[in-house]
């Protein structure tokens, strides 16, 4: 079952809205990667955003199998997410809700859901195995920092849909849906795809 939580950026401040017109760009954005169409057609400023999210998936698709695959009804889902993208209005939106909908309208659904405070142990368990030893050693007191006191909301996924889809709409949201100031921390952003041992663990927290 696929696991994504969406970080405290997401829920509070000034990322847990988002305007409308960029949410419809973001879901605009998202369905040229899935009909495969190339971000082209798209207007700026959304145009810039989705170019550079094609061009890393791409890039880590070379050596990231989880990048890779394909769609399952790919036209289908590009044509919700265009037509998600048409209904709505030009004032703001509460970011937690765009996120959702991106992810209904690639083809899974929401079936569990827990908002929860990680703790310095959660953060451990949730990244140390993500990354090599040398760089969570690295990178460890800002992540605590950041993730252990403030809340997240954990997702647990159902539907046929291709785990790609997921890294792509990650992708999407990092480079379209975020404002990040210059030297900024880079895992300051607004969700997490969980593929291996921290899927079971956050699994194991909602599920209780």
């Amino acid at each position: 079952m696929p696991v994504v939580f969406c970080k405290p950026d997401a829920l509070q401040g000034p990322h847990s809205t988002v305007g409308g017109r960029r949410a419809a760009g973001f879901l605009a954005a998202l369905a040229t990667q899935c009909a495969g169409d190339g971000p082209g057609s798209l207007v700026e400023p959304w145009r810039t955003g989705a170019e550079r999210a094609a061009t890393q998936i791409a890039e880590r698709s070379r050596t990231e199998e989880g990048f890779r695959g394909t769609l399952v009804g790919p036209e289908a889902a590009a044509e919700r997410l265009r037509q998600a993208g048409r209904l709505l209005w030009s004032g703001p939106e509460p970011t937690l809700g765009v996120l959702r909908r991106a992810v209904r309208q690639l083809g899974f659904e929401v079936e569990a859901e827990r908002r929860l405070i990680l703790g310095e142990q959660g953060v451990e368990a949730v990244y140390a195995g993500a990354t090599t030893t040398v760089e969570f050693d690295r990178v460890r007191a800002e992540l605590v920092d950041y993730l252990a006191a403030d809340p997240i909301e954990v997702w647990l996924l159902s539907g046929g849909q291709a785990a790609c889809a997921l890294q792509w709409w990650k992708t999407y949201v990092r480079h379209m849906l975020l404002d990040r100031e210059p030297g900024e921390y880079l895992l300051r952003n607004l969700v997490h795809v969980c593929d291996g041992p921290d899927a079971d663990y956050l699994a194991g927290l909602v599920r209780g």
